[in-house]
């Protein structure tokens, strides 16, 4: 089973510091059959802004410098992963100034895939944003 850690979070939704860095932890176990050479993460958050019309729902932004970045040297395994081997990947990303602008709660999508695209695993997280 797949497990999530947010250092910085005892609860949820968690407090996130415009500015601040985070710091995240997820292990998880591919389920493939054949060993993954590369993994990367993508990380999006679903916000309402200001400037959007009021019956406009959230839309997904992507976290600045945080899509499509390489995750091997963040992994307690390193790459390749073999199959069926649980690893862990602890890394820690700045959440952007930008991010005061968001009305109301933000939940923050964090991917992680590997070099053909297949999602690995996935969580979604409540934040506040000060």
């Amino acid at each position: 089973m797949d497990r999530v850690e947010v250092r910085e979070c005892s609860r949820w939704p968690c407090l996130a510091l415009a500015g601040r860095k985070g710091t995240y932890q997820i292990t998880f176990t591919p389920r493939t059959n054949e060993s993954i050479n590369n993994v990367k993460s993508d990380i999006h958050a679903w916000v309402k802004l200001p400037f959007l019309a009021k019956n406009q729902g959230p839309i997904r932004v992507p976290m600045p410098r945080e899509t499509n970045q390489p995750l091997c040297r963040y992994l307690t395994s390193g790459c390749p992963i073999n199959p069926g081997v649980t690893t862990t990947v602890k890394k820690s990303v700045t959440i952007p100034i930008q991010a005061r602008m968001a009305q109301g709660n933000v939940v923050v999508e964090v991917s992680i895939k590997d070099d053909r695209e297949r999602i690995l695993t996935c969580f979604y997280a409540p934040v506040v944003v000060a």
